[in-house]
């Protein structure tokens, strides 16, 4: 399976998803009118990720902005990962925000109500 990278614009985040380390990380902004079809290959990606189970996913979200269409598409990519985690994998998901950021804490405190995998929240600083 080949990585999946899709370089960041204005209006995406960067993509770097990487199948022999199983590091999966979105990182930008994603303000998107129709948020659908930048995830859709996103959503593909993961579905014809891997058949082994004991092998680590680690999906990294470092998200500066988003508007509520993307939120709803990353709770779905969530969801869809958690949706792996029940079957057996061994997944969890890293959740950066940065320092000060109560909305993006508070989003993610919210996701996590509605899923099982592992999820860890960092905050970090920025850099400018």
């Amino acid at each position: 399976m080949d990585k999946l990278k899709i370089k960041s614009t204005r209006t995406t985040p960067q993509v770097d998803f990487d199948p022999v380390t199983g590091m999966l990380e979105i990182e930008g902004s994603v303000i998107l009118e129709d948020a659908n079809n930048f995830f859709t290959e996103i959503f593909i990606w993961v579905d014809t990720y891997s058949d082994d189970k004991s092998k680590p996913i680690v999906m990294r979200f470092r998200l500066y902005y988003y508007n509520t269409s993307s939120s709803k598409r990353i709770f779905a990519l969530m969801r869809k990962l958690d949706g792996l985690f029940q079957k057996g994998y061994n997944v969890k998901i890293v959740w950066e925000y940065e320092q000060g950021d109560d909305d993006s804490m508070q989003d993610c405190e919210g996701y996590k109500r509605y899923l099982t995998l592992p999820i860890e929240m960092k905050e970090y600083e920025p850099t400018n």
